[in-house]
């Protein structure tokens, strides 16, 4: 499944992150994340892998099966 540009950066404007902020959250620099959220040619464009994908759904709060919450929330 291919997640447009367009999509990546929705989710992660949701989450209320910056691309500097999510590209750390992923482990990657700041210009790899941010291929991922423009394909002006395809030749820059980088797709979000499927790891990124799923992170990103769980802090903007759209993953279909799980959520993300604290530890203590967890634990009588």
């Amino acid at each position: 499944m291919i997640i447009s540009p367009e999509e990546v950066k929705r989710l992660r404007l949701k989450a209320g992150l910056t691309q500097k902020e999510m590209a750390k959250l992923a482990g990657i620099g700041l210009s790899s994340w941010q291929k991922k959220e423009t394909a002006e040619t395809l030749k820059s464009y980088s797709p979000i892998s499927g790891a990124e994908y799923n992170l990103l759904l769980l802090f903007a709060d759209e993953h279909p099966d799980y959520i993300l919450c604290k530890r203590e929330t967890l634990r009588p």
